[in-house]
Formats: C-alpha cells, structure tokens, sequence
C-alpha cells in the first residue's frame, strides 16, 4: 500500500472521538408508559389490567415484546429491554381506580407480579432475537454482510433486532482486510497497532494469530460466535507475567458497550444464576477458565454451541434461551483432564499462545481499554474486517502455533491418546490385515497402563479398562472392540514400540 493511499484512507484518523455510550437512538423520553392514557376497567382482573397496561406501553413506546426474560422496545437504533421497575411503575397507575360499577384496585406485590405474568403471556415473542439480522449495528447504522463477507452500511431498522449500538462509526469507503488495517494504524503511530505487534513480535505465525484476533472480535461484534461450522471457546494461554492477554480481552471488552459483555468462568455455566447472565450478550470474557471437569460439561457445551440453556435470577421465572456470545478465557494454564479429553471437547475448544513477556518500557497502561476509547473508529474497522473474514470462511483462522499446543494439550490431558500417539499402529480398516492385527483388550489396557506409570502420570488419573477401550476407538476409527467366547479382543491395532514386541495375538 502507497504512502498517498495510507493517507487518503487515514487522513481524519487524529479528529476521530468516541461516542457517548449512552446515545443509542432513544428520543422518546421518560419511563416506558408514564404518559398514555389508561384504558377504563370493566372487571378489574388481573388479564384486564395487563391487557390495559399493554395498550399504554405501546401507545408510549411502540411495539413491546416479551422474550428471554423481558420485556422489549425499539429505542430508535436497538431493541432496550424495559426495566422491571418501569413496568411496576406503569402498573401501579391502576391502584385506586374502580372498574365499572365496583370497588376501588387495590395492588400489593403478589398482583402486581401476577398482572406482569399475564402481560408476558400477551407479548411473547420467544424466538423473535433468535431471528435476528447478521450483522453489526453501530453509531453510523447496521452493517449488513453479503454471502462473500462483502460489509455495506444501511440504516437502523427494528426488522434488524439488534440489542446493542457500538460506539464506533464506519462507511463503505473504508478497507476491509485486517492485515491492511494493522500495517494503516501501525504507520499512523495507533495503540491498536502497538497492542497486536507487541503482543506477538517475533513470533512466526504472528499475521495469522493478530488474524485471528480480528476474527474474534468480529464474531464478537456480529453474536455470531455459535452460528459458525464448529462454534469455539478461544483460550488465551500466557504462562508468564505481563504477556499482554489480559488487555486483549479488555480490548474486546471495550469494543462492545457494557450490557453485550459478560464475564462468566466455564465453572459457573452450570449456575442457572449465573448462566443467565449470557441473555443478550454478545461476548463473554472471563479472566478464569475453571477445571477440565467444568470444560468437559453439557452445560459448557450448551453455551459455546449456542444449544438451548435454562437460567434463573433470583425470584424470577426460569428462562430458556440460546446464547450468540463468543467465549473468551485468560488463563497461566491449561487443566488436566482426569481419563482423558474426548473429541466433542476437542472440537469446542481454540487455544492462541501468549508467549513473550512485554518489556516495561513497552508497556501501556490500560492499553486495551485505551484504545476502546480513544480509537472506536479504528477498533471498529479492524473488528468488521475480522467479521467480514470469519463470515467468508464460516470458521477461525487456525494458526500453526494454536494447532501445537492444542495438540500438546490433548496428549498432556489424555494419557490414552498420548500412549497410542507413542506405542500403537492403527491398521486401516480397508486393508486385508486388518482383521490378523489383533490384540487382547487386557494385553493392550496392561501394557498402557505400565506405559502411562512410567511417563509420570498419576495412578488415579488413568482411566478404567472399559474406559480406555473406550477412548481408544473413539480417538482412532479403525480400531474395533469386539467381544469373544474367550475374552474381548481390539482389532486394527499393533503395537509397534520395543519393549511390546511378541504381544499381539491373533
């Protein structure tokens, strides 16, 4: 890229400013319904005052929905949920008014409750975000994406069901590769810039993993983290002080406004008080990723594959909803799995290495969040970039350095894996000696088991014999248990290490 092309591209950069968090489009002014006339009572029931109340929050606010936990309006730019004390407050205005020809309302809180639980049976929408647009919604308008990634701006729309404006601004003129936009920044003297080169210099896949980062924030800007092929949880492993994954986070973190973000360990997804707090989000970064037992739950796998999940605060209905956040973990390292990790773990999981301590006079403080503040436009950019790239590919951009150490990672966790990786060779199934490499499972459990005590690893964290043959045709296709009048048996696998040799039967 020319000099004259950096500067036609970046020539405003220094009079870009933030834009007020709080400025999402809402001119409507005042609490959802102070003001609309209430329709008169003729019975007084809880179903006529819900029903009176509905006509007054859409008379004030327009349409009113109610899904996943709340109550909905259009604020100009963004669906707002109504706060449960505005709700109140509209109902409220029905105590002391008589129905037709009877006495006065009395309310106390157990009616009031009972009056809003008819009010969302009336307006409920349960699917109604599920079909939302995919897209960006930002000061400047919604970001649509053709099939090919291609972004084009368009105007706020409520078909477009976006809860959530980011502050940054964009128009169509603007480059829409990531690594065009670090090497603009980067000649523009920007923090962004300083952050993504600092945190990978001299790393040899450095491009594909500041790459990956942009794809991560665009997922995280789109909530389209559990639309893709193979949803992932993102790990980011750093195991020394100051390596710069922690403002990383708080720069996704300052990419979105503050309701989008969460901040949930995988430990906790399985708290229905806390896994509601994913409702509406859009990205949750955690700076704890728990135990491997957490990782390895239904309840983590609900939540990063976007499955169904029920959740709960405290005195309220139980809601049921399926998450768009893009999950984020900070971690000095990465948990032992106790029997080993299996393959649904391993497809749900991204691991980006974190390995060069920042020099102190390199460091920024804040630095994340600086630039979420100081450079909205820019960080915006490089996230619809990363957005356009992840829409293109349907998946993340693996780098080399990720692939490695999710690989160690499997060998390290799974000791069946990392003895089979070792001591074994699998024989196709399609070839005629298949059924000849044969071997007693008690042979093959025994001779694993000595193998695993010998490398260090702990007695009571290899797994049983039923489990290890379990794990080892799940991890390898050819490989087949089958039971016979003798004793069960593993056939397509030979053992291939010295200290093995003589023991394969037919």
């Amino acid at each position: 890229m020319s000099d004259d092309q950096i500067q036609d591209l970046f020539q405003n950069a220094e009079e870009w400013s933030p834009h007020d968090d709080n400025d999402d489009g809402d001119n409507s002014g005042g609490s959802p319904g102070p003001n609309s006339p209430l329709p008169p009572l003729e019975l007084g029931s809880d179903v006529e005052i819900a029903d009176g109340v509905s006509q007054a929050l859409c008379q004030d606010r327009g349409e009113v929905i109610f899904s996943e936990g709340h109550f909905w309006y259009y604020a100009g730019s963004h669906w707002r949920a109504i706060e449960p004390h505005e709700l109140r407050c509209v109902v409220h205005r029905y105590d002391g008014i008589p129905p037709a020809g009877g006495r006065a309302i009395k309310l106390n809180k157990s009616r009031i409750d009972s009056i809003l639980n008819e009010l969302s049976a009336m307006l409920t929408r349960p699917d109604f975000f599920a079909e939302a647009a995919v897209g960006i919604n930002c000061a400047s308008g919604f970001i649509a994406f053709a099939p090919d990634g291609t972004p084009s701006i368009v105007p706020h729309q409520p078909d477009h069901r976006c809860r959530h404006v980011l502050k940054g601004t964009w128009d169509d003129e603007w480059i829409t590769d990531a690594e065009q936009i670090f090497l603009v920044v980067e000649a523009s003297g920007l923090l962004l810039a300083r952050l993504l080169r600092g945190v990978f210099l001299h790393d040899l896949d450095a491009q594909e993993k500041r790459q990956l980062l942009a794809e991560i924030a665009g997922a995280a800007a789109l909530g389209y983290g559990t639309k893709l092929r193979q949803p992932k949880a993102v790990i980011f492993e750093g195991k020394t002080a100051e390596n710069g994954k922690s403002q990383v986070l708080d720069l996704f973190r300052g990419l979105l406004p503050s309701d989008a973000v969460a901040s949930i360990p995988a430990g906790k997804m399985g708290d229905e008080r806390f896994v509601v707090g994913l409702v509406a989000k859009h990205l949750n970064a955690a700076d704890e990723l728990s135990g491997a037992d957490a990782i390895a739950s239904e309840n983590f796998k609900a939540v990063v594959t976007g499955e169904p999940a029920t959740g709960c605060d405290v005195y309220r209905s139980a809601v049921t909803f399926r998450s768009v956040a893009q999950n984020v973990f900070a971690t000095n390292t990465l948990p032992s799995f106790r029997g080993g990790m299996d393959k649904g773990v391993q497809r749900r999981l991204l691991v980006i290495t974190f390995d060069r301590t920042i020099p102190a006079e390199e460091r920024v403080e804040n630095i994340g969040l600086r630039i979420a503040d100081e450079d909205a436009d820019v960080l915006l950019r490089w996230a619809v970039a990363g957005a356009s790239a992840l829409i293109r590919q349907r998946g993340f951009t693996e780098p080399p350095s990720s692939k490695t150490a999710l690989r160690e990672w499997f060998l390290t966790a799974d000791p069946v894996l990392a003895w089979s990786r070792s001591c074994i060779e699998v024989v196709d199934e399609k070839s005629p000696a298949w059924e000849t490499a044969t071997i007693r499972s008690a042979h093959a459990y025994s001779k694993f088991k000595s193998w695993a005590l010998g490398e260090g690893y702990r007695e009571n964290t290899l797994p049983a014999s039923s489990s290890f043959t379990r794990r080892l045709c799940a991890n390898h296709n050819s490989i087949v248990a089958k039971h016979k009048s003798d004793g069960n048996v593993l056939i397509g696998i030979r053992i291939t290490s010295t200290e093995h040799e003589g023991i394969n039967e037919t």
